[in-house]
């Protein structure tokens, strides 16, 4: 849990900002505090840190290392510990509609390497959308789970049988700034935004909270919500960005672990606004590929948890308690 901010006189506060480039996405942090813009610096080294354990496009990562293992044991890291463990706890909470072990299907989706090497990327416009429904398509389902990965803290372990393959993905991307929003708090209202994935603590002076325009999925120029944040962590899942063409289909990266396939889906984003940046992260997802209305009800069966649906149809959905948090929702979009 983050701790309560410890008093500082106002007269001693000054802005610190800090941007660079990690886990394949530009992130930026803001600090109003009393301290210098240091502990900036040591939030762009955990990112580095982790990216260098975690990422599935680094040959050299831990992960990568633990995906290629020849034999069923792989002895890991702590931090590689804590972030399976956390994978497999949301995979469980989730009944499996998260799933970190879908890697091989992804890979042969054609997401094998990072997004900007693929060829034959395929924006989404409104002139190209399927008419998609929710997957009800079992007979796909692959053959590990999450179920087929144990962890052996005391030993400093990870079991799983040879062949299966773990992604941490944008669940790693969102524990990652978790743990940032941990080394920072205390010292001040502060944002750590790491492409989307955001945690926000506090309020800048004089506002009700951190103010987020959601980007809307049809037209990235423009928004299509706006929502303000305080002590909270907010994360987005779309099928709007990440789309390619494998012999003449469509595919994008999020795999239905029921059906080992790219979602078939009526909810082209999905914002999810909870405590931690990981749990809205796999909450967007999880509703995603439930597609819009079974996914509304998830998000409102999710205690503290709040969010906002984008469907085909071009219509916003959101939750029974986000309008305190909505500023102005315009499906259409607006510039921000």
């Amino acid at each position: 849990m983050l701790a309560v901010q410890h008093q500082i006189s106002p007269s001693t506060w000054q802005w610190n900002h800090h941007a660079f480039r990690a886990m394949n996405t530009n992130i930026f942090t803001r600090l109003f505090s009393q301290t210098d813009d240091a502990v900036l610096l040591d939030v762009e080294h955990l990112f580095i840190s982790f990216e260098k354990r975690l990422s599935r496009f680094l040959p050299t990562s831990e992960l990568s290392r633990l995906n290629a293992c020849p034999t069923e044991t792989f002895s890991a890291s702590p931090t590689l510990i804590s972030a399976v463990e956390m994978a497999l706890w949301l995979a469980d909470i989730t009944n499996g509609l998260y799933d970190p072990t879908i890697l091989s299907r992804l890979e042969k989706a054609g997401y094998d390497r990072s997004f900007e090497l693929i060829s034959t990327p395929l924006p989404l416009s409104q002139g190209t959308l399927e008419a998609a429904t929710p997957d009800n398509d079992q007979t796909s389902a692959p053959p590990f789970t999450y179920r087929s990965v144990q962890v052996d803290r005391p030993a400093r372990r990870i079991h799983r049988p040879v062949g299966l393959k773990l992604d941490l993905g944008g669940m790693g991307k969102g524990w990652t700034v978790d743990r940032a929003a941990d080394r920072l708090q205390g010292l001040g209202p502060f944002l750590v935004n790491a492409g989307g994935d955001i945690y926000a603590y506090q309020s800048p002076p004089g506002t009700r909270g951190w103010q987020i325009d959601l980007v809307h999925p049809l037209h990235p120029e423009l928004s299509m919500a706006q929502v303000y944040l305080r002590h909270q962590a907010l994360a987005t899942s779309t099928i709007a960005r990440r789309r390619w063409q494998q012999n003449g289909r469509a595919m994008h990266h999020l795999i239905n672990p029921r059906t080992g396939l790219p979602a078939q889906t009526d909810a082209l984003s999905v914002t999810a606004i909870a405590d931690r940046t990981v749990l809205a992260e796999v909450f967007a997802k999880v509703a995603l590929i439930l597609g819009a209305e079974a996914g509304l009800d998830y998000l409102n069966r999710l205690p503290g948890v709040e969010g906002v649906i984008f469907t085909a149809q071009s219509t916003i959905l959101y939750t029974d308690g986000m309008p305190p948090l909505l500023e102005r929702v315009e499906p259409a979009g607006y510039a921000a």
